[in-house]
Protein backbone atom coordinates (compact mmCIF):
# COMPACT_ATOMS: atom_id res chain seq x y z
CA UNK A 1 0.00 0.00 0.00
CA UNK A 2 2.79 2.07 0.95
CA UNK A 3 4.46 1.72 -2.41
CA UNK A 4 1.06 2.82 -4.26
CA UNK A 5 1.12 6.13 -2.58
CA UNK A 6 4.32 6.82 -3.15
CA UNK A 7 3.44 6.36 -6.63
CA UNK A 8 0.87 8.64 -7.27
CA UNK A 9 2.41 11.51 -5.11
CA UNK A 10 5.61 10.98 -7.84
CA UNK A 11 3.30 11.21 -10.32
CA UNK A 12 1.23 14.40 -9.34
CA UNK A 13 4.37 16.09 -8.42
CA UNK A 14 5.81 15.46 -12.31
CA UNK A 15 2.47 16.44 -13.20
CA UNK A 16 2.27 19.90 -11.36
CA UNK A 17 5.87 20.86 -12.55
CA UNK A 18 4.90 19.95 -16.40
CA UNK A 19 1.64 22.43 -15.75
CA UNK A 20 3.86 24.76 -14.61
CA UNK A 21 6.99 24.57 -17.07
CA UNK A 22 4.03 25.15 -19.89
CA UNK A 23 2.28 27.53 -18.11
CA UNK A 24 6.08 29.44 -18.36
CA UNK A 25 6.57 29.07 -21.92
CA UNK A 26 3.14 29.92 -23.11
CA UNK A 27 3.53 32.96 -21.36
CA UNK A 28 6.29 33.64 -23.95
CA UNK A 29 3.78 33.40 -26.81
CA UNK A 30 1.26 35.44 -25.28
CA UNK A 31 3.92 38.11 -25.45
CA UNK A 32 4.90 38.07 -28.75
CA UNK A 33 5.16 40.97 -31.01
CA UNK A 34 3.33 42.50 -33.77
CA UNK A 35 5.98 43.12 -36.76
CA UNK A 36 9.11 41.83 -37.41
CA UNK A 37 11.91 42.62 -35.15
CA UNK A 38 14.55 43.45 -37.50
CA UNK A 39 12.00 45.58 -40.58
CA UNK A 40 9.05 45.93 -38.73
CA UNK A 41 6.92 44.49 -41.32
CA UNK A 42 3.67 43.71 -39.72
CA UNK A 43 2.87 39.51 -38.64
CA UNK A 44 -0.76 38.96 -39.89
CA UNK A 45 -1.92 35.97 -38.12
CA UNK A 46 -3.47 33.87 -40.87
CA UNK A 47 -1.94 30.51 -41.34
CA UNK A 48 0.73 31.10 -44.15
CA UNK A 49 2.40 33.92 -41.92
CA UNK A 50 2.74 31.32 -39.06
CA UNK A 51 3.95 28.86 -40.90
CA UNK A 52 6.69 30.55 -42.33
CA UNK A 53 7.75 33.56 -39.80
CA UNK A 54 10.01 32.31 -37.09
CA UNK A 55 10.08 32.92 -33.62
CA UNK A 56 13.30 32.92 -31.40
CA UNK A 57 12.76 32.66 -27.48
CA UNK A 58 15.45 34.07 -24.74
CA UNK A 59 15.02 32.28 -21.98
CA UNK A 60 17.36 33.87 -19.69
CA UNK A 61 16.75 37.53 -21.09
CA UNK A 62 12.89 36.48 -21.19
CA UNK A 63 12.25 38.14 -24.67
CA UNK A 64 10.53 37.35 -28.00
CA UNK A 65 11.77 37.71 -31.10
CA UNK A 66 9.61 37.54 -34.53
CA UNK A 67 11.50 37.27 -38.10
CA UNK A 68 9.90 37.30 -40.74
CA UNK A 69 10.89 34.64 -44.01
CA UNK A 70 13.57 37.75 -45.77
CA UNK A 71 15.34 38.94 -42.29
CA UNK A 72 15.54 35.33 -41.07
CA UNK A 73 17.54 34.45 -44.16
CA UNK A 74 19.74 37.19 -43.67
CA UNK A 75 20.26 36.25 -40.12
CA UNK A 76 21.07 32.54 -41.04
CA UNK A 77 23.65 33.99 -43.60
CA UNK A 78 25.24 36.23 -40.76
CA UNK A 79 25.66 33.39 -38.48
CA UNK A 80 26.94 31.18 -41.09
CA UNK A 81 29.14 33.69 -41.79
CA UNK A 82 30.39 34.19 -38.32
CA UNK A 83 30.85 30.52 -37.71
CA UNK A 84 33.13 30.41 -40.52
CA UNK A 85 35.90 32.95 -38.87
Amino acid sequence: MKKLRKVNSQQRKAERQAAKELERKTSFFLSLPEECCLCEFPFERNHETVKTWNVTVFEKKKKVRLTCPACWEKVQTVVKENQNV
